[in-house]
Order: structure tokens, then C-alpha cells, then sequence
């Protein structure tokens, strides 16, 4: 049985030792995950479900104030 020298092993896993084409142009963590677009999201959703509550919470009132 031969023992594989570095070199062999080097070539056989080059894509674990060096950085490959598709790595060096690859985009940054931000711009694969829109975290900054999820964000804004939930705050408009936030803002939305204030909103909601308000308006039934008003209107809640003024059925509750009507009787």
C-alpha cells in the first residue's frame, strides 16, 4: 500500500486549501440575506399591528361608552 505524498493530497483537495474563482467573487453576507429588507418589514408590520389595535381598541371603546 502507498502512502500518498503532500503533494497529492494538496491537489486532491485544493477547493479546502485555496480559495476558488466562485469564492472570491461570491457577495457579501448582506447582500445573500436581505436582513436589512427583513427588518424594515417587520417594523412596517409592527407599525400596521399598532395601528390595528388602536382602531379596535377605539372602536371598542365607543360601543363599550354607547350602552
Amino acid at each position: 500500500m502507498q502512502t500518498p505524498t503532500y503533494a497529492d493530497i494538496h491537489n486532491r483537495y485544493r477547493e479546502l486549501t485555496t480559495r476558488t474563482a466562485r469564492q472570491d467573487n461570491a457577495d457579501g453576507f448582506l447582500e445573500t440575506h436581505h436582513i436589512v429588507d427583513i427588518a424594515r418589514s417587520l417594523f412596517l408590520s409592527s407599525l400596521l399591528w399598532m395601528a390595528l389595535a388602536i382602531i379596535v381598541y377605539t372602536v371598542y371603546s365607543m360601543v363599550a361608552g354607547a350602552r
